[in-house]
């Protein structure tokens, strides 16, 4: 029960919990992350393409709607983005000389209430792309915000109207739905359909946290949680990962023969989170520990320190790394090679 509740307070504190530096890449105009065209490195970045053309949609009953229309706003010299009601995705895509087939849709975080653009975005992209991997930046649907309300009164309304995860509610609807167009378009991304993963930072994290548990077939192929989890009440029912053993196999582990993969087990998991991260640092263990009892092995880094929301800021610790170690691990888990 604690590690449940912690899951509600973590999501109080990543409404506030969206650390961003000073802009050193394009700042984004309208519906744009990053200008479109032809990068220095080969990357091609393209328009942003709408995810719902006909409208995204909606659920009248959703507490992040308020009664009174809201624009979508730049905030931070562009670095963040708020009230975003119509989600799109925008490419990233490699020098074809680089490409590997894989692709990486990129949830950047935010507390559902804004999006961390470029720190847990674009910049994520750019790398990715620059080093073989086509990446999609994912803009999905925010609490809406009136003008003039403080953090103080955001808390207050979040906490008092929402259940914890609930915020993100659309936001996993837009990254399915991306990822359902991206993989019908994959032969003109020059990707593989079936090489397709996502990746999430703090409440972006919940999305494709939440992405990565949907049925088979609409999940993606690996997913990446960087100081996020799917949040909630309760920890989510995961699939068993292996069969159970066969009746007569020996209870000593190193007796054992390597488990049976077990049908509609979920895809390989990536897991990032710095030691001294109080915002979902408790909860971020209880989601590994369930994890381990449904007999799961993701791929876990846990640095010395780097707080919440180090995205792609440099500070010179072990964190900084986290973007290499992460494509080392798509590479290791055969995402960079062609069946």
């Amino acid at each position: 029960m604690k590690s449940n509740l912690f899951m509600g307070a973590a999501l109080a504190a990543l409404t506030f919990a969206a650390p961003l530096h000073a802009a050193d890449t394009v700042t984004p105009t309208g519906l744009e992350a990053s200008t479109p065209g032809l990068q220095a490195d080969g990357v091609r970045v393209l328009a942003p393409e709408a995810i719902w053309p006909q409208g995204a949609p909606v659920n009248p009953d959703w507490p992040g709607l308020i009664d009174q229309p809201v624009t979508e706003e730049a905030r931070d010299d562009g670095e963040s983005l708020w009230n975003v009601t119509v989600p799109s995705y925008q490419a990233f895509l490699p020098d074809p000389a680089k490409a590997t087939g894989a692709a990486v849709i990129v949830a950047p975080g935010g507390g559902f209430r804004l999006l961390a653009i470029h720190h847990e975005g674009s910049r994520v992209a750019q790398w990715l792309a620059d080093h073989g991997i086509a990446a999609f930046v994912l803009k999905y649907r925010l609490i809406q915000t009136p003008p003039g309300e403080t953090n103080e009164a955001m808390r207050t309304r979040v906490n008092t109207t929402m259940r914890p995860g609930v915020g993100g509610e659309p936001g996993v609807a837009d990254g399915l739905e991306a990822l359902r167009l991206i993989r019908a378009r994959a032969e003109e991304y020059g990707i593989a359909p079936d090489r397709i993963g996502a990746v999430g930072f703090s409440a972006g994290g919940h999305v494709a946290g939440k992405m990565a548990l949907a049925e088979e077939g609409a999940r993606p192929d690996f997913t990446g949680l960087i100081y996020g989890f799917p949040f909630g009440e309760r920890q989510p029912e995961l699939p068993p990962a292996n069969l159970p053993w066969p009746e007569g196999t020996p209870k000593e582990p190193w007796l054992r023969p390597a488990p049976t993969p077990a049908p509609g087990r979920l895809a390989p998991i990536f897991m990032a989170v710095a030691q001294d991260d109080v915002a979902v640092g408790q909860g971020f263990d209880a989601w590994q520990a369930a994890l381990k009892d449904a007999g799961y092995t993701p791929e876990t880094h846990r640095y010395e320190r780097g707080g919440h929301g180090f995205g792609m800021k440099k500070t010179g610790g072990t964190q900084d790394h986290w973007i290499e170690e992460f494509a080392w691990w798509i590479e290791a888990e055969g995402f960079t090679k062609a069946d």
